[in-house]
């Protein structure tokens, strides 16, 4: 008759030990020239260490488990999220135990392990976004958590999907918003060398929760990355002042270096009233009604974009410092996100210009986006902009413009 040895023992004891245990007939005792090795003197105060562990059979569940074992462990791990140290520590077991406990109630269907239904819809939407506007790639925030705003999550999920994107020697251009600064808060810390972050337009008044260069520089310090913010504002009160920052030594470094970004990182704002271009001061009503009036739907890296996604050019534009729309496209990885049932337009427009490769959104937006309204005109997402005529009829691309 072989000796009956717990599997927690066995695991704990090859974990200490490093070597193989060999199970004996219980009769048979242990060899006296065993008892001297220094390994097993180490068992004995391991086991004497260790605090006693109940078999098995002798677990007695809680009533409300229905005396079942099986359903016990898995309340505990999957329903109040303990870890499996945890669960072994409250049923007094090895965590080995504890494992093929988990791994017999998925057997006997005690748990069912499965895709959220709601998990499952976004993928679905995100991959027929972006074969419909064909992006790179698509990520679509499931509405699971009616707590947080929109940007918040779509913030969060942007930051995990930045892990994945950004590697050594990136040059990383930023254009500030509302979803880029929840991204830069959720963003976490990683260590990538040789990257830049740099400010791709220029700035607008802070206010008590909101400060356009706090999106680059906290980027910068989560990946412990160089900051290079622009140090100007975004539009300036007269055409002359722009010629005038723009020829300043150090403006055009910035420029140097923006003009060398192989990755952006962009939102996109509506026009309404409540949009944040007009919030942080950027833009007011008044300078923005011609825009409207020419068709003018979204903003995004401080410039106006048509329905179609063209860009709008109006009087602003030759005191605006920044990207240009067409200098935005020329970037090898655009990443846009943005999201909200009252951005499906501005979004829809920004997609159809050609403007991202790479688009987070939620699941409002994205619903909005494959509307049936939408898709009478899909022949031309996907396309890139085509110069937009302005009051002198030819878009213009001075530098820094």
């Amino acid at each position: 008759m072989l000796a009956v040895i717990d599997v927690g023992e066995i695991v704990d004891y090859c974990q200490l030990l490093l070597t193989n245990v060999t199970t004996r007939p219980a009769s048979a005792g242990l060899p006296d020239t065993r008892a001297g090795r220094p390994e097993m003197a180490i068992k004995r105060r391991h086991r004497s260490a260790a605090p006693a562990r109940i078999r098995r059979k002798d677990l007695s569940p809680p009533m409300e488990f229905g005396g079942d074992l099986l359903v016990w462990a898995a309340w505990l791990y999957y329903e109040e999220q303990m870890t499996q140290e945890a669960v072994a520590e409250s049923l007094g077991v090895s965590r080995a135990t504890v494992i093929n406990l988990l791994q017999e109630a998925r057997k006997r269907s005690v748990v069912s392990i499965a895709v959220a239904p709601t998990h499952l819809q976004s993928v679905g939407m995100a991959r027929r976004l972006a074969q419909k506007y064909r992006l790179k790639s698509c990520l679509v925030v499931p509405d699971s958590d009616p707590r947080l705003p929109s940007y918040e999550k779509i913030g969060r999920a942007g930051a995990r999907l930045m892990t994945q994107l950004l590697a050594p020697d990136d040059v990383l251009g930023v254009a500030w918003g509302r979803t880029v600064l929840a991204l830069s808060h959720a963003l976490p810390v990683m260590a990538l060398p040789h990257v830049s972050v740099v400010q791709i337009a220029g700035s607008a008044i802070s206010t008590e929760d909101f400060s356009p260069e706090f999106c680059t520089s906290n980027i910068a310090n989560r990946i412990g990355a160089r900051c290079v913010n622009l140090h100007a504002p975004g539009i300036v009160s007269r055409k002359e002042v722009k010629e005038t920052l723009m020829a300043e030594p150090s403006v055009k470094e910035q420029f140097r270096v923006i003009r060398s970004c192989n990755k952006v990182l962009f939102g996109v704002a509506g026009v309404s009233s409540d949009s944040m271009s007009l919030l942080s001061g950027y833009l007011t009503a008044e300078a923005s009604r011609p825009y409207l009036e020419r068709g003018a739907v979204g903003v995004l890296a401080g410039r106006f974009v048509g329905r179609d996604g063209r860009p709008v050019i109006g009087a602003l534009d030759d005191r605006m410092i920044g990207l240009t729309l067409d200098e935005l496209t020329l970037i090898p990885e655009r990443i846009c996100i943005a999201g909200g049932a009252e951005k499906v337009e501005a979004i829809d427009a920004m997609l159809r210009g050609g403007y991202a490769t790479v688009l987070v959104t939620d699941e409002a937006a994205a619903a909005g986006l494959e509307a049936p309204s939408l898709r009478a005109s899909d022949r031309l997402a996907g396309r890139r902009p085509r110069r937009a005529s302005g009051r002198a009829g030819v878009m213009r691309r001075s530098a820094g413009a």
